[in-house]
């Protein structure tokens, strides 16, 4: 499995499900969300950008696997969401006539066991959350690209500049890379100190700037935050320097076998080994990554063990300092996928190690 083409990550995704399907003693699934949906097709099955469900079903049996969908839809999907995938049965009816949905049904899956993606749920989230060989390159070149997106804007930003013209400037560039901007958190000067998730305002640049991006290409999500300040401000950059410490402070915890609640407690004990005791009360910590912006937020209680091959993105913040990457879990350690090297970086030692995060970028 080193190597995988993307039929191949199809039909290994299609494989682990039947399995789950036979040992859980159903016969057969609807697979209906947008996030499921990509899961398995690694394609877009939306509409509107922010669908819950799919504008499509894929129905799995132990036998077949079935496109259904209206007949606007079927054709598109097939051909420039699942690249005319062999495999896949198109069925499509009347968008006029909803009625004949239920006939095709029927026709599939009549007295068939069905089950539904929440009496599935544990296990589609197993399958989700560690990622194929095909679905991590796909993932690399994702967080590489927006990375540097984000940080040459950031790079380039300009005094006067409103933040609706820098999500503006954010966005284009993210379509023009096929990376959907799902989530644009900007905030300037005060209200990068006052809010932990500044939705864009009118408010012109005077200094400081935090941007926070979650870019997704077929549906998978990555996460990256950068601060950029025109004058300097030692204050500020001392205070980036804290929060740097509690993100290594995450970092060095996070490992195959670990316990995200115990993470999540080493990382609240860095911010108050910072001198911020109560800082993390204010926003919370980031978590599991993949499909899903984040799967699970790390917290007290958060008993999930940390599995090789899973993402995380953790993003700590201290008044307006904030870090936010997208990391890889190896058995040999984390890979950085966000990280370019061409930013501003704050050394941070934990336990020996080293660890090399992004600080606020001085313009001067």
């Amino acid at each position: 499995m080193s190597t995988m083409d993307r039929s191949d990550n199809f039909t290994f995704k299609i494989t682990q499900l039947r399995e789950i399907l036979q040992n859980r003693g159903f016969e057969a699934v609807e697979i209906k969300t947008q996030t499921n949906f990509s899961y398995f097709t690694r394609g877009r099955g939306f509409i509107g950008l922010a669908s819950v469900m799919a504008c499509a079903s894929l129905i799995v049996t132990m036998e077949k696997i079935f496109l259904v969908a209206e007949n606007i839809e079927a054709s598109r999907l097939h051909i420039e969401q699942l690249d005319s995938e062999p495999s896949v049965v198109v069925c499509e009816f009347p968008w006029d006539e909803p009625s004949k949905r239920d006939d095709l049904l029927s026709d599939i899956i009549g007295g068939l066991k069905v089950a539904s993606e929440a009496d599935l749920e544990s296990e589609l989230f197993n399958l989700r959350t560690v990622m194929t060989p095909y679905d991590l390159n796909d993932y690399r070149s994702l967080c590489k690209t927006t990375a540097e997106i984000v940080e040459k804007i950031c790079m380039e930003i300009k005094p006067g500049i409103t933040e609706y013209e820098l999500a503006g400037a954010l966005s284009m560039k993210l379509w023009s890379a096929n990376i959907e901007p799902i989530t644009l958190l900007i905030a300037f000067d005060d209200r990068a100190l006052q809010y932990r998730h500044p939705v864009v305002t009118e408010k012109s640049l005077e200094n400081y700037a935090l941007v926070a991006v979650c870019g997704r290409r077929n549906g998978l999500i990555a996460s990256v935050t950068r601060d950029v300040m025109l004058r300097p401000d030692e204050v500020m950059f001392q205070k980036h320097a804290k929060c740097a410490q509690v993100f290594a402070t995450f970092l060095a915890a996070l490992k195959p076998g670990e316990s995200l609640s115990d993470i999540y407690a080493k990382g609240i004990l860095s911010y108050a080994n910072q001198g911020y005791p109560m800082e993390f009360k204010e926003h919370h910590q980031g978590g599991l990554t993949g499909f899903v912006p984040r799967e699970i937020r790390a917290n007290i209680g958060i008993n999930h063990i940390v599995r090789s091959g899973e993402v995380y993105a953790f993003n700590p913040s201290l008044q307006g300092a904030k870090c936010e990457e997208t990391v890889l879990v190896t058995e040999s350690g984390l890979e950085f996928m966000t990280y370019t090297g061409n930013y501003q970086y704050v050394e941070c030692h934990v336990n020996g190690n080293a660890y090399k995060i992004p600080t606020v970028y001085r313009a001067d």
